[in-house]
């Protein structure tokens, strides 16, 4: 997949060729999650990780899917792929950003940090340097990582890891009934993310949603 993706990477940009629209196929393109029933309203998950180089590089399409559909689109970190002892850290840390209302400038910050400028964040102190990087001073950090709200979103992230058994990233669910399929695309070329955006649009009003 690395590989595949180091590929894809050297060639494709978001504005790519008018895409032609594609017969998407259940198994081929997405997968059904038989046990679920999906959603009441469209909603796009994405299931990521700060320590994750895939979800670095996937990063301009979820930014695509937040632009496009930001009452639908979330981002849930999950805490499987971290070093030792951040877990916790990391995933209470999102919740922070997002309820702090930094969460593009967190998620830009981290990845840069990890991805370009080779530095990962190890220690709760190193994702406290982030935030003020992003204007949130320590004392700000401090109570918005232990305030209700913070814990709260924390907790409801890592259950809906656990209830859809998400063991990889990145992870794309939408309407909480069909899995993205990336493998799928492999022929896309530079209309691998184009391709994508037209899956997420299908699946999106597949059960009538609107």
């Amino acid at each position: 997949m690395k590989s595949f993706l180091a590929a894809l990477l050297a060639t494709f940009t978001l504005i790519a060729a008018p895409a032609s629209a594609i017969d998407f196929r259940e198994g081929v393109h997405y997968q059904e999650i038989t046990t679920k029933e999906a959603t009441s309203k469209p909603e796009i998950i994405e299931y990521f990780s700060f320590y994750c180089g895939s979800c670095y590089q996937f990063s301009p399409f979820s930014d695509r899917m937040a632009e496009l559909y930001p009452e639908e689109f979330k981002a849930y970190q999950v805490d499987f792929i971290a070093p030792r002892d951040m877990g916790t850290v990391i995933v209470q840390s999102w919740a922070a950003a997002t309820v702090l209302g930094v969460a593009a400038e967190f998620k830009q910050r981290t990845f840069h940090q990890h991805f370009v400028e080779r530095k990962q964040s190890n220690t709760l102190n190193d994702i406290k340097a982030i935030f003020q990087q992003v204007g949130v001073s320590p004392a700000q950090f401090e109570q918005a990582y232990g305030s209700f709200a913070v814990r709260s979103l924390t907790n409801r992230m890592r259950t809906s890891v656990r209830d859809f058994n998400v063991r990889s990233t990145p992870t794309y669910i939408v309407n909480g009934k069909y899995i993205v399929l990336q493998q799928g695309f492999r022929d896309s070329g530079a209309n691998f993310f184009a391709d994508l955006e037209q899956l997420v649009a299908y699946l999106l009003t597949k059960d009538g949603n609107k």
